[in-house]
């Protein structure tokens, strides 16, 4: 009885707050399932642009793998280079010594011929000796008789 009465009364404010109720859901689904959507979008932008980034990123990791090899092989080069220079500095010297040692015999007076051990050296390894094997012998058969200046005649 206390239950009939309570129904009785409350029946009228029930069906409202239902309804209210019903509306509410409803807009709160409806939210809901378009901030998903939204979201959805979102998500898949961002993972396309998590892609390109990927793709980028793999493509700047070749060209700086490229980069260091090329770094590298000049490097190699740069350092083949040095040794060269050094061993030329290294044979300029020996054999400036060895011009100064074949000199100390040599006559004071320009347009005397060389010695021929200065010759034989001056020769060696030139396009007029191209097997080393220098005459001690200019193209006269004298050395320094050549009316160059530079050969020292």
């Amino acid at each position: 009885m206390i239950g009939e009465a309570l129904k009785a009364k409350a029946a009228p404010y029930l069906l409202p707050v239902i309804g209210t109720l019903v509306v509410v859901a409803a807009g709160a689904f409806w939210w809901l399932w378009n901030d998903r959507d939204r979201l959805l979008q979102k998500n898949a932008h961002q993972s396309q642009l998590l892609s390109q980034a990927a793709n980028a990123s793999r493509e700047n990791l070749l060209a700086i793998d490229s980069l260091t090899a090329a770094i590298e092989w000049r490097d190699q080069k740069a350092l083949e280079r040095q040794e060269r220079l050094a061993k030329r500095e290294h044979e300029l010297a020996q054999v400036r010594a060895e011009l100064e040692e074949a000199m100390k015999d040599a006559p004071d007076c320009v347009n005397q011929p060389w010695p021929d051990a200065v010759f034989d050296i001056m020769c060696r390894d030139t396009v007029l000796d191209p097997n080393s094997l220098c005459s001690g012998a200019g193209t006269s058969g004298v050395p320094a008789t050549d009316s160059n200046a530079r050969a020292g005649g």
